[in-house]
């Protein structure tokens, strides 16, 4: 028998429409979701199988607990992306908040993306960080891969 599927949340940067759709996807059908951070993250609404885990404030501890407790069965939602390249690796499921599901070959990409920025912005080459705005578009874009994800991962454990 397999385990079920849990839904791991990096809840702290985690906008909260995304955590919303998040939340009534997984109450419909009733698979457990877990908000984890270092700090209180409220649920829209309370539900037996959502359980919130508060982390100490350290780094990489919340990032630790999800890589911790993860199985393959699981789902990962962050927009840190050394976390994504840490559950990649171990060949789990990891999609951030903008629609975009992580393998190998993105997280190096957006690895060496945010290295070369992080390298103009101490050059003075970079004039700051662009303002990236969520909006519509981006939560469809998370909405419609987030179906997709969940339909393959209740299908392999069909």
């Amino acid at each position: 028998m397999n385990k079920e599927t849990v839904i791991y949340v990096d809840a702290d940067s985690c906008p909260a429409k995304v955590r919303t759709v998040i939340q009534k996807k997984a109450s419909s059908l009733s698979i457990k979701l877990v908000f984890v951070s270092n700090r209180p993250i409220p649920f829209d609404f309370e539900n037996p199988l959502f359980k919130s885990h508060i982390c100490p404030i350290e780094k990489d501890s919340a990032d630790n607990h999800i890589v911790k407790n993860m199985t393959q069965n699981d789902i990962a939602v962050t927009r840190d992306i050394l976390l994504a390249e840490r559950l990649v690796k171990l060949n789990f499921t990891v999609i951030n908040d903008r629609g975009t599901v992580f393998t190998k070959e993105k997280t190096e990409r957006m690895i060496e993306e945010r290295n070369l920025s992080m390298q103009m912005e101490a050059l003075g080459l970079h004039k700051g960080k662009d303002k990236k705005n969520f909006g519509e578009k981006e939560l469809s874009a998370f909405t419609k891969t987030f179906d997709e994800v969940l339909k393959e991962k209740l299908n392999v454990l069909d």
